[in-house]
């Protein structure tokens, strides 16, 4: 016995398939500049090549959220008198004319960033205002072999006068 199909639903069936064919809000080139750092990663400190924490970077809400979920293994980034290592939540996004990320963390408190890629294609974020009284600049940069570097800088709040302060190599946690 054949049942016909009612056509409400065959259209039903349509206008959902377009919409799922349909590019969403966030799917636009600006929005994937910081896809190369989406992953389950392992992080290690460059210098020492030691594994220092693990961090879980994910896309959510239709593709227009970076969110990052980073976990210390080591003392690294510990606050002295802290019983535990850190931990903390990076929401990023895209919002039309560059990136801003909100970072918080259990040791330091919480931080607002923002920037653009650079010329060589590089994640740059520096903080919006001074945290502790100095500025932070965070630059991202995918390598060839998959990883991706994080370099941490911080300056005198105001003073442009960066140093290093963290050298992050990211590999994938497999």
């Amino acid at each position: 016995m054949r049942y016909a199909i009612p056509a409400a639903i065959t259209l039903f069936s349509l206008a959902g398939a377009a919409a799922a064919a349909a590019p969403g809000p966030c799917d636009t080139p600006q929005h994937h500049q910081f896809d190369f750092w989406v992953g389950d990663w392992q992080v290690f400190e460059a210098k020492s090549n030691q594994l220092v924490g693990y961090d879980r970077v994910e896309k959510s809400s239709h593709g227009c959220i970076v969110q990052q979920n980073l976990t210390m293994v080591t003392d690294l980034y510990r606050r002295p008198g802290v019983g535990y290592r850190m931990s903390g939540i990076g929401v990023n996004r895209f919002d039309g004319e560059g990136w801003l990320e909100l970072w918080a963390d259990d040791q330091w408190g919480a931080i607002a960033l923002r920037g653009n890629p650079d010329a060589s294609d590089a994640m740059v974020l520096t903080s919006i205002v001074p945290s502790r009284n100095r500025d932070l600049k965070l630059v991202w940069q995918k390598r060839p072999d998959g990883s991706v570097r994080a370099l941490q800088y911080v300056a005198p709040a105001g003073t442009g006068k960066w140093e290093l302060f963290g050298d992050l190599i990211y590999r994938p946690n497999r």
